[in-house]
């Protein structure tokens, strides 16, 4: 059955944008021969609330994750959507959700739309999936509900902690974990670099949108490499999956490096072997554009780049391939959108985060000179 998209609420459409929610109906003076403040037990009670569906969420999103069979994904995505319709409707009824004070209220306006983003999105993927949304339509969705969870992770963050400091509030664990973490759907991981050959076996349960969702082509491009003339598929296979390309170019000698470009390798390189999380931006779990952002704030320099690889992608001076430098952030397409970014580190190695975490990758690899888009210098 298909799903409609969900509108936000008054009451947390109100939060949101700093209006107070409903007084309390109880009496503050119980809480005066208390030694807790209503401030602390209102933030206790929406993180433990809130943190263990966050956390089922999470679990569920890792599971789909792990899904090759495309219908059988699509409704785990549709189990998904409708727990998350009935969490929101518990939580219109929750007593103690909706006499929050006027500060928490906000807190959990944020935590409450994110959901709901979450929910709108998932009803977007399933019409895709089903050819009602276009590749560019659904590119532009996924880059917009990129950006509104970001602004509400960044907004709570904020939030949160000017809480803590004028209410004078200890965070418990639920609290730390609703801070430290986002929830965001991973429909696609990073690409998968094909092997030496350029090819890849069918396995069982395999399809042709995901063989070319997990090597950045349409169904059409692939469909067009291999001569195919239906969709079906049998247990192996050998599909070609990129085609062949010139040799990359041969790298110029490189200019002497700098010391904030030593800096960005090195730091780099440190986080080698952290996990991959969709929408990650810490050294507990990173994507792609998170990883290259957090290197670049942290490594000493403290410099500030954008927050999505398009917005990278846009950032800095064009680089010519045969003349990169330690530090050049270099781009690669998934399918026709540039969706992966990585860090330069020298003779044509790069760093940058798999679906497996934070590794290298050779630029003369098959897979990477196809679908390399580009490099930017963000350090002169």
């Amino acid at each position: 059955m298909k799903k409609e998209k969900l509108l936000v609420p008054f009451i947390a459409a109100s939060v949101l944008v700093g209006a107070s929610v409903t007084t309390p109906v109880f009496s503050h003076s119980a809480y005066a021969a208390s030694s807790v403040s209503v401030y602390q037990k209102d933030v206790n009670s929406l993180a433990d609330y809130y943190a263990p569906f966050y956390k089922t969420v999470e679990k569920k999103l890792k599971e789909i994750e792990g899904i090759k069979d495309d219908e059988k994904a699509l409704a785990a995505y549709d189990q998904l959507a409708d727990q998350i319709d009935q969490f929101l409707t518990k939580t219109d009824k929750n007593y103690a959700m909706n006499h929050l004070n006027s500060e928490a209220g906000q807190l959990q306006g944020y935590l409450y739309d994110s959901l709901i983003a979450l929910y709108n999105y998932i009803v977007d993927l399933e019409d895709y999936a089903y050819g009602d949304v276009s590749d560019a339509e659904f590119n532009k969705i996924s880059a917009n509900f990129e950006k509104e969870i970001n602004a509400y992770n960044t907004q709570f963050q904020q939030k949160a902690k000017s809480y803590k400091t004028k209410r004078k509030v200890t965070f418990n664990a639920n609290m730390s974990y609703l801070l430290d973490e986002d929830i965001q759907p991973s429909p696609t991981a990073p690409p998968t670099p094909a092997d030496s050959n350029g090819t890849y076996t069918v396995k069982k349960g395999d399809t042709l949108t995901a063989v070319a969702k997990k090597y950045g082509m349409t169904v059409a491009e692939l469909k067009k490499l291999n001569n195919l003339k239906t969709d079906a598929l049998k247990v192996g296979q050998v599909l070609k999956v990129k085609s062949t390309s010139a040799p990359s170019p041969a790298p110029a000698p490189q200019a002497s490096v700098s010391a904030k470009q030593q800096q960005i390798v090195s730091y780099a390189k440190t986080l080698i072997g952290k996990p991959y999380k969709y929408g990650g931006t810490t050294p507990k779990g990173f994507d792609v554009s998170g990883y290259t952002q957090y290197v670049y704030k942290n490594a000493g320099s403290n410099i500030s780049i954008p927050r999505t690889v398009a917005d990278q992608y846009k950032s800095g001076t064009d680089v010519k391939q045969n003349s990169l430098q330690a530090g050049d952030l270099v781009f690669f397409k998934n399918g026709k959108s540039v969706s992966v970014v990585g860090i330069y580190l020298d003779k044509q190695e790069f760093i940058y985060v798999s679906s497996k975490g934070v590794k290298t990758q050779s630029l003369s690899t098959a897979y990477w000179k196809n679908s390399y888009a580009g490099a930017k210098r963000i350090i002169k």
